[in-house]
């Protein structure tokens, strides 16, 4: 049991998710991660004389762009992904280049999803600016639950017409439409429009060459947890309940709000590693690709 005296104010958890679009694993981890949260906040902890107030969860999505020099429109997903997994890490050897898609699919049916591999693929780029957008417009407003509401539907929407409904998320008509069905421009005009204009584009390349030069991050997903927790790699439900349990624990002993001291890297099993703050790749993850054909 968790005790909380000295303040009314519920526990704020500061995840930062580095992720690709394009990455299924990025995918998979965003459902695992969000129903952890789902599950976690509805089995609100308490002492027998003071509940705890439910835990805030603010995301944070930053771009990490896995294939920069992929043209639009450039491959079936399927192939693209064989295509990075055979570029990239020794690392992922316990994989082959053909069983890459058996693998995902086998995770996804715990997901209950289908993955479509056969719909065209590219570049991130513009894909990550709707994020950057969304973010910006619908997020970081923890008391408006609303707002968290959209920017998670948007990401919802996004990750499902690429990997389930083999849409095109490089495709700018693709990007505008989803922008409209999910409230970000009034019509596909107006996506088409601010599309074309690289509004976000270049806070898009900063944010990914930082989290690759400065912060270190070598795969994607990768998160930080109250700039604390590492976790590189997508991650079951159980291990991000654990994981929030233990910082709630450690935050009734201190109540202080925040853990102090170096980055502790966490879920170090099957698909923990490969991210910020260092560790081996364990074949739930996806990795940069240098490579001038795309």
């Amino acid at each position: 049991m968790f005790t909380n005296t000295t303040s009314p104010n519920p526990f704020v958890f500061n995840i930062d998710i580095y992720t690709d679009t394009v990455c299924p694993f990025s995918y998979l981890g965003f459902l695992s991660l969000t129903r952890a949260i789902s599950s976690f906040s509805s089995s609100s902890p308490f002492t027998p004389t003071t509940p705890i107030p439910t835990p805030i969860f603010n995301l944070t999505y930053h771009p990490y762009i896995l294939y920069p020099t992929a043209r639009p429109s450039s491959r079936a997903l399927g192939t693209a992904l064989k295509y990075i997994y055979s570029s990239s890490s020794s690392s992922h050897s316990s994989q082959t280049k053909t069983s890459i898609l058996t693998h995902l699919d086998n995770l996804a049916e715990g997901y209950n999803i289908i993955f479509n591999w056969e719909g065209l693929t590219g570049n991130s780029r513009d894909s990550h600016r709707l994020v950057l957008l969304s973010q910006l417009r619908w997020q970081n407003h923890h008391h408006n639950h609303h707002n968290h509401h959209n920017h998670q539907t948007f990401m919802t929407a996004l990750y499902r017409a690429n990997f389930e409904l083999g849409q095109d998320i490089s495709n700018r008509t693709t990007l505008s439409n989803l922008g409209v069905d999910t409230g970000l421009f009034t019509s596909e005009q107006d996506g088409l429009a601010w599309l074309e204009s690289d509004a976000l584009g270049p806070e898009v390349d900063a944010e990914s060459q930082k989290a690759r030069t400065e912060i270190g991050v070598r795969a994607v997903p990768s998160y930080v947890v109250n700039n604390k927790w590492v976790v590189g790699g997508m991650q079951d439900r159980a291990m991000w309940e654990g994981l929030f349990s233990k910082i709630l624990k450690l935050q009734s002993v201190s109540v202080t709000g925040t853990v102090g001291g170096e980055k502790e890297e966490v879920g170090a099993g099957e698909g923990g590693g490969g991210g910020a703050g260092g560790g081996a790749c364990h074949g739930r993850n996806c990795r940069f690709v240098v490579d001038n054909n795309g």
